[in-house]
């Protein structure tokens, strides 16, 4: 089945776009929540998250046993670098971010410009404000 599209959509977002007339409400509960799902690929849940590091363990245990480290640090950052690649393979991206990362553009937007705030020089200043 060839999707249905409209040639003046096409050149002016120049990408390509699936029309679709929908019918109902059902159908537009549906969509919406395919097109949300799709976009925002949720996070690994914390049950899956302990039984891949779990996993991990058993592998890097059981692989790792024959190396013989005299060193803790690299043994250590082995076993730290294996959980992380097997949790960062597992994790769904989706194209958008995946696309806005390598374009270098920020992962958040903010209305305010935040400033510094140096807590020990301001209760320092206090103190001696105060006569402390």
């Amino acid at each position: 089945m060839i999707n249905n599209f409209n040639e003046w959509l096409l050149l002016a977002c120049r990408c390509n776009i699936d029309i679709k007339f929908i019918w109902s409400g059902s159908d537009t509960k549906a969509l919406v929540y395919y097109i949300s799902d799709y976009i925002t690929k949720k996070n690994l849940s914390f049950h899956d998250c302990n039984a891949l590091i779990y996993n991990a363990v058993e592998n890097f245990e059981k692989n790792e046993s024959r190396i013989n480290y005299t060193d803790a640090l690299d043994k250590s950052r082995r076993f730290i670098l294996r959980c992380f690649n097997t949790l960062a393979f597992q994790q769904e991206i989706s194209a958008v971010q995946v696309a806005s990362y390598l374009m270098g553009r920020p992962d958040h937007y903010t209305s305010h410009t935040f400033v510094k705030i140096y807590l020990i020089g301001i209760e320092c200043y206090l103190e001696q404000s105060l006569g402390k």
